[in-house]
């Protein structure tokens, strides 16, 4: 009867403990952010969040650097649920959210605090419903910073411009701009531009300032221009698919668990800018346009921006005027 007690006793106390083991969910978090950059510091806290948040009941397991595949690939795998959260950029995002390009529109912008303003208090709102369409939980959005433009030889007037063979981000705000100041677009991956280079395929484009200079991009293209002429955005979200699966404690878990995104902005761009003037100090052209300088190239771009916005598809046309608003709202 003591062993038949001890045996019902063991089974009991394995039963327990298998289903603590069950109940403890272990999510996938994934960035294509290189470690010791302010993405990967920022994710870094909302995981411990997410862990203390919990009781240690919802780990995230981070794969950071595109280990899990390409920005693109990392989108549709959270679709699918291989993936539970994601943190990409506005370019990959819109290969799914269309309309998430309108953010790119060149020369929409004025400011970081009018951008911050725009996306904190009143664009949340429109994106979620449009992300949730598609599959994705908006939890937050991201930031990268200004693009910029970059050449193997100064890129700083329209004349500088025209006819150049350039390469345009895989996002229809890219190839817009281009095409508006009269270069020769060329579609390119990321990665495959430091080749295109090389090879004379292209002899510039468009990058964030971080970027440009963590590839190394100024040994091949060493001429930096400050153009700021759009904003690269982002967002952090989750898959619907995952958080359907979470009790509604669960899920407060983590949105509770949501680092404040001022943070990681402000780290991104003071990184930038040190960026840029180490860049500088090694050797580096950067170049400053003018008041008119910019003023000619806004001038020759924005004639196509009712071109762009219709040909983003989606919801897009709905959209633009509430951005538009957006951004009226946050100009001082």
């Amino acid at each position: 009867m003591k062993i038949h007690g001890l045996l019902l006793g063991a089974a009991a106390s394995f039963a327990a403990s298998v289903g603590s083991a069950e109940a403890a969910k272990e999510l996938k978090f994934a960035t294509s952010a290189p470690l010791g950059t302010p993405w990967v510091k920022h994710v870094d806290a909302i995981a411990e969040k997410i862990s203390a948040n919990s009781d240690g009941e919802i780990s995230a397991k981070l794969f950071h650097a595109g280990q899990l595949g390409t920005e693109p690939v990392m989108v549709q795998k959270t679709i699918r649920g291989r993936i539970d959260i994601l943190g990409s950029s506005m370019t990959a995002f819109s290969t799914v959210v269309p309309e998430m390009a309108l953010m790119g529109v060149p020369f929409l912008w004025d400011s970081y605090a009018q951008i911050d303003c725009a996306m904190d208090k009143h664009l949340t709102s429109v994106f979620e419903p449009l992300f949730e369409k598609k599959g994705l939980k908006f939890l937050q959005w991201n930031e990268l910073g200004w693009i910029h433009a970059f050449g193997t030889k100064p890129l700083v007037t329209l004349d500088d411009v025209k006819g150049v063979k350039v390469r345009a981000a895989p996002a229809k705000y890219s190839a817009n701009f281009w095409q508006g100041m009269g270069a020769n677009g060329v579609v390119l991956p990321l990665a495959e531009t430091p080749s295109a280079i090389q090879t004379g395929m292209v002899e510039g484009g468009t990058l964030p300032a971080m970027t440009y200079v963590a590839m190394g991009m100024g040994k091949l293209a060493p001429h930096l221009t400050l153009s700021a002429h759009l904003h690269q955005s982002g967002a952090l979200v989750m898959s619907m698919r995952t958080w359907k699966k979470l009790s509604a404690t669960e899920q407060e878990s983590i949105t509770n668990a949501l680092v404040p995104v001022q943070g990681l902005r402000d780290e991104v761009r003071n990184m930038a800018d040190g960026m840029v003037a180490g860049f500088q100090e090694n050797g580096g052209h950067v170049h400053k346009l003018s008041s008119e300088q910019r003023e000619a190239w806004k001038t020759a771009v924005v004639p196509l921006r009712e071109q762009l916005v219709s040909s983003i598809g989606g919801q897009a046309e709905e959209i633009w005027p509430k951005i538009l608003e957006a951004r009226q709202a946050c100009t001082l």
